[in-house]
């Protein structure tokens, strides 16, 4: 396994409601760094976490906005204790619905703190607007290609004046539509007809459809305090619900808002993936929702744990003799595998030259001694130095995941 999570690219899911439970990730209580991120969303939330999860308060997390906050508390959280205990940073995240949140935290795009506070007005943007609707509701749709569902729901918009609107595209036959039920059991003669399947979620909302463009309203007058953009603190890159593609920094407002009235993307963003070279995922949940999404792909992407092995996961990765191979893996990444852009300035290429022999005569080979660790780190990050301002591109998120994997190796 150890060698799948140094050489492959790895992405990161984060699942949307429904994926919560009383006691998940229990065992993760005796790290600090998981009590601390409870702490510090129940704190900005004024909803005690600690207590909703595992004490008294549990029947608290069949509450939608509850749910959203322990889900982003928890799994944030798991991220940190993977990054900062075992060196392990995903090449991509991604979430389905709610889940694309903690994601951007754990990319790097927003800190905890900012990324409660989104969670919270966003929820309470939603279940107002969903409040106005009598019955509000989203639907699977399943046994019919995703295609030809989307086509029925355009046609009944268009012939009937049904009110109903694809919210989500997991698989190549499930869909998801949103809508008031009385509009949907209208749109549903259609699915039948074709032999599909037309299955109530329970939701209490029309939610990724254009039925919650008061709620996307409502939040783009609150968000004023997201930070500047600014790439370079990025450690991963979010391939976006909406886009289906990597979000770059500057159009982070924009797809928040996006997100609450167009659907979720998951059978193209999966696609994404796999095009940009992705082999492996872990998915942060407390039980398997998206991996289960993942198999209806078909796509070429195996888990690298499941999420019953987290635990597991971050035990047999966090040793030294572990975390200081990671290290020199990447390292040798760099140094080896890594193409070089055109590099003109013979100077330049030189001090590459010299910096791969220096290395090359002090650590021939693993293991590497934990003594070598800061000579290792200082000449990669110098050849990354290097090739960034002479290559003429931005190196930020590479040199912020080999510090992660320093950083680790030195606990």
């Amino acid at each position: 396994m150890s060698a799948y999570i140094d050489s492959a690219k790895t992405a990161f899911l984060f699942p949307g409601v429904g994926a919560q439970q009383p006691d998940m990730f229990a065992a993760f209580r005796t790290y600090p760094e998981y009590r601390a991120c409870l702490e510090e969303v129940s704190d900005l939330s004024g909803v005690d976490l600690d207590d909703v999860i595992y004490g008294a308060g549990r029947h608290a997390l069949n509450q939608v906005r509850i749910a959203q906050l322990a889900l982003t508390a928890t799994t944030v959280a798991i991220a940190r204790i993977l990054r900062d205990y075992c060196g392990l940073v995903p090449d991509f995240v991604m979430g389905h619905s709610l889940g694309q949140f903690p994601a951007l935290c754990a990319a790097g795009y927003l800190d905890l703190a900012t990324t409660t506070k989104v969670v919270n007005l966003r929820s309470e943007a939603v279940e107002a607007c969903a409040r106005t609707y009598e019955q509000g509701e989203m639907c699977w749709v399943l046994h019919v290609p995703a295609e030809l569902v989307a086509r029925q729901v355009e046609q009944a918009r268009q012939d009937e004046g049904v009110k109903v609107y694809v919210s989500a595209i997991d698989a190549f036959d499930q869909v998801t539509v949103s809508g008031e039920m009385s509009e949907i059991r209208r749109f549903a003669p259609r699915i039948e007809a074709l032999g599909g399947l037309v299955y109530p979620l329970k939701i209490g909302g029309p939610f990724h459809s254009p039925l919650m463009a008061t709620a996307q309203a409502q939040l783009a007058e609150a968000l004023h305090f997201l930070p500047q953009p600014d790439d370079s603190r990025l450690l991963s890159r979010l391939v976006c619900n909406v886009s289906a593609v990597k979000l770059p920094a500057a159009e982070l407002k924009t797809s928040i808002l996006q997100h609450l009235i167009s659907p979720v993307q998951w059978l193209r963003s999966m696609q994404y993936l796999a095009g940009q070279g992705v082999t492996h995922y872990l998915e942060i949940s407390p039980k398997s929702v998206l991996g289960y999404l993942v198999q209806r792909t078909s796509l070429p992407l195996q888990p690298l744990y499941e999420p019953q092995e987290l635990l597991g996961c971050v035990e047999s990765l966090n040793t030294p003799e572990q975390r200081l191979e990671r290290l020199w893996r990447r390292c040798c990444f760099h140094l080896y595998s890594e193409p070089l852009p055109g590099i003109e300035r013979g100077a330049a290429l030189q001090q590459l030259r010299e910096i791969r022999n220096e290395i090359r005569q002090r650590i021939p080979a693993a293991p590497v001694a934990s003594s070598e660790r800061d000579f290792l780190y200082q000449r990669t990050r110098q050849w990354l130095d290097i090739i960034e301002v002479e290559g003429g591109q931005s190196l930020s998120t590479a040199q912020l995941r080999l510090q992660s994997l320093y950083q680790a190796a030195g606990r």
